[in-house]
């Protein structure tokens, strides 16, 4: 019993501390539990009984979080009759408890399992991302790469293929790049995407609100109300010399929407700290494959997740500042096109959403 009991309060912590629901893990947990202890039951107790204590039987998990470690404690109760006891019954409880730590939090998340150059740094880019880790999911010897004269400063670098750099160019503050691991996950994959609705206005200029949008270009100075712009279809662009601001924004991109931000143009633009998508800035529907370019000047500032799952390529280009942006990025594959600098202190301005890597599942009791 204690066996099964551990093993399904391992399994069920790992699904929940991936991003699973408490419904979802605790089903697991008990498909794993009465799969395997029923089974041993039937073997070794002869002509004993043992009988759930409550029907339908099931198991009772509690799920805590504290910091970035998940606990899962189980809890089975049954009675045991030895056959020469009729009637007599002696009360049996085991309880299992595990925990998952997450692992270090990534910046940048590229999910393609087979591209080259999965994530690049092109050029003459300079990126850093102190005290946050890149990973890139591909296979590739090129899975992560440095090349021209760019550089690339992180706290760890992690792939199930290979890194691709100089070591002058690469300065990190892990002990070594980790090549050979498991892929990452996909932290946002269970998230509902919204649905496009009716038409909203378009003057182009002055300011713009929420709504759905048959594509969205956008001149001059435009000042964004808090909210969600779902672009259905078409092309959300900003001009060359246009002035863009927003605060609370998050853009949608679906039905093959396409986003091109170009460094001529002036972006501040932050998402929102509540609702559903909290901490998202641009988000593109699953089976959007379209890429992105995502360019602002030295003055611009967008703040929050850009998540594009299934888009081929996202380039992107900070503004050059030291002092750092609150921008994660998920995509198939990543190219840094410009200086840039994330920061990764920035639980209020994503609303406590994290990237992590693959973390660790301990038996503690």
């Amino acid at each position: 019993m204690q066996e099964a009991l551990d093993s399904a309060t391992l399994a069920a912590v790992r699904l929940y501390g991936e991003g699973y629901s408490e419904a979802e893990a605790t089903q697991l947990a008990n498909e794993m539990f009465f799969g395997n202890y029923q089974e041993v039951a039937a073997v070794s107790q002869g002509n004993d009984a043992i009988t759930p204590a409550a029907e339908p039987p099931s198991l009772h998990i509690v799920y805590s979080l504290a910091g970035q470690q998940v606990t899962a404690t189980a809890d089975y109760a049954a009675n045991y009759q030895p056959v020469f006891l009729t009637r007599l019954s002696f009360p049996i409880s085991r309880r299992s408890s595990t925990t998952y730590q997450a692992g270090s939090e990534a910046c940048i998340l590229a999910l393609s399992p087979t591209a080259d150059r999965a994530f690049e740094v092109a050029g003459s880019s300079k990126v850093d991302t102190s005290n946050c880790t890149i990973t890139a999911n591909s296979r590739s010897n090129e899975a992560i790469y440095v090349g021209g004269s760019g550089s690339l400063k992180a706290e760890c670098l992690y792939t199930p293929g290979k890194v691709s750099a100089s070591p002058y160019k690469i300065d990190l503050e892990c002990d070594k790049l980790y090549e050979g691991t498991a892929a990452a996950l996909d932290p946002f994959r269970l998230k509902t995407m919204p649905k496009a609705g009716t038409l909203a206005k378009n003057n182009g200029s002055g300011e713009l609100v929420p709504g759905t949008y048959k594509g969205l270009q956008v001149k001059g100075d435009v000042k964004l109300q808090p909210g969600d712009y779902i672009i259905d279809g078409g092309k959300l662009s900003f001009g060359s010399q246009s002035v863009i601001t927003g605060e609370g924004v998050t853009f949608f991109l679906l039905n093959g929407a396409e986003v091109d931000i170009h460094g001529g143009s002036t972006v501040t633009v932050n998402a929102p700290t509540s609702g559903p998508w909290a901490g998202f800035v641009i988000v593109a529907d699953r089976n959007n494959t379209a890429s992105a370019v995502i360019n602002g000047n030295s003055n611009s500032n967008i703040s929050g997740i850009i998540y594009m799952p299934a888009a081929e390529e996202v380039e992107y280009s900070g503004n050059g500042t030291t002092s750092g942006e609150c921008v994660r990025i998920i995509a198939q594959e990543i190219t840094m096109t410009g200086n840039s600098t994330f920061k990764l202190d920035c639980k209020s301005e994503l609303a406590n959403n994290e990237i992590n890597n693959l973390g660790a599942v301990r038996l503690v009791q």
